[in-house]
């Protein structure tokens, strides 16, 4: 999946396996990392129990660069 078809779609949620397909990642990766630490993603992610679900509108943002990519730094 690209982020044009994401663009083109109607619906106000996108799964992880969507998004997953879009980054070229695995989406165990994003469901990974959605349970250590949330934030870590950089995009919006609702949560509920084990079921995680990327606002459609959010995710676009960021993968435009329309708002800011979050940069931690953590030294371990």
């Amino acid at each position: 999946m690209t982020l044009a078809e994401i663009e083109a779609m109607d619906c106000d949620f996108l799964t992880v396996a969507q998004v997953a397909s879009c980054m070229h990642y695995d989406p165990q990766v994003i469901r990974d990392q959605a349970e250590r630490d949330i934030k870590w993603l950089g995009f919006p992610v609702c949560k509920a129990g084990k079921s995680i679900r990327i606002p459609r509108k959010g995710f676009i943002a960021w993968a435009t660069g329309q708002v800011p990519m979050m940069v931690y730094d953590q030294h371990f």
